[in-house]
């Protein structure tokens, strides 16, 4: 379905880079936008991001495909607000949480066959409308996640949406996407979070300390840098699957810290061939894409 009418509600960087490569790839040439930041609105047209601000309660009666690509933990709210006052032109209702299992119960029935959950697997540090990008999504994986009432209509506009902006969709159920996304995703930021927390608590007794962060602090903390409200959505919306890798991974650091020298060289080869392993093997998905 080309060149269907779509609106934003949510206008940061996952937003705004949506409506950003949207309009520059000419998948839709009328794309209506809201967020609460009405400063946020007027970026927005200011940098093309949409071409008309635009209520989401009128909003459900002019688009063709809704994305919802606000905090998660607004979703099901502004849902419950907004979809009585949609009409059949709108197709298909998506968003871009970064879990699903329970925001997509909860979005399926408000919505019904028109919902259809998805997940980019890209994003930045920084987030703000200032911070997107058409580029944000090129090459990357995106979840297709329907649920049991998806219809095929709504899915195909979502795949749909999903290779306009340049990335690979891959079908997950719920479940299967929120317990990988917890060691992929979310496990790294609680990492990040919980060593920078350490730094500055080291920091106030050492001074010298931050002028020896270099680049491996830097790459290993920066999705510490994220929006302090990602990881407490993630962590409520995905508290069971997070807590089991948590405890997982303090389990192999406990492991480690009783290493001998030449354990722990064995262990740090392993874990580089995974490593390597697993790059090459998203490598390949998309020399295949």
């Amino acid at each position: 379905m080309q060149r269907c009418s779509v609106g934003i509600i949510g206008l940061g960087l996952i937003g705004g880079s949506i409506g950003k490569r949207l309009l520059q790839c000419g998948w839709t040439k009328n794309l209506l936008g809201w967020d609460r930041d009405e400063h946020v609105v007027g970026r927005a047209l200011a940098s093309e991001t949409i071409t008309e601000a635009c209520r989401p309660e009128e909003m459900v009666n002019e688009v063709d495909l809704l994305i919802l690509a606000t905090p998660p933990s607004q979703m099901v709210n502004l849902s419950q607000r907004i979809a009585p006052h949609a009409d059949e032109k709108l197709k298909a209702v998506t968003d871009t949480a970064s879990t699903k299992h329970s925001l997509s119960k909860e979005l399926s029935v408000i919505w019904k066959e028109r919902y259809v959950g998805l997940h980019p697997m890209a994003g930045k540090e920084k987030g703000g409308i200032d911070n997107a990008s058409a580029d944000l999504f090129a090459g990357a994986v995106c979840a297709l996640v329907p649920t049991a009432s998806s219809n095929n209509k709504a899915v195909e506009l979502a795949k749909d949406l999903i290779c306009a902006l340049g990335s690979h969709p891959v079908i997950i159920s719920p479940e299967e996407h929120d317990e990988i996304v917890a060691i992929t995703s979310h496990l790294p930021m609680f990492l990040a979070t919980a060593l920078v927390a350490l730094a500055g608590t080291r920091a106030s007794q050492q001074e010298e300390l931050p002028k020896f962060v270099a680049g491996g602090f830097r790459d290993t903390t920066r999705v510490a840098s994220c929006p302090p409200w990602l990881i407490a959505d993630v962590w409520e919306t995905n508290k069971g699957f997070i807590s089991q890798a948590i405890k997982d991974f303090m389990d192999i650091l406990s492991e480690m810290s009783k290493m001998d020298p030449k354990e722990l060289l064995k262990f740090a080869a392993n874990a580089k061939e995974s490593r390597d392993a697993l790059l090459a093997q998203r490598g390949e998905m998309n020399d295949r894409n």
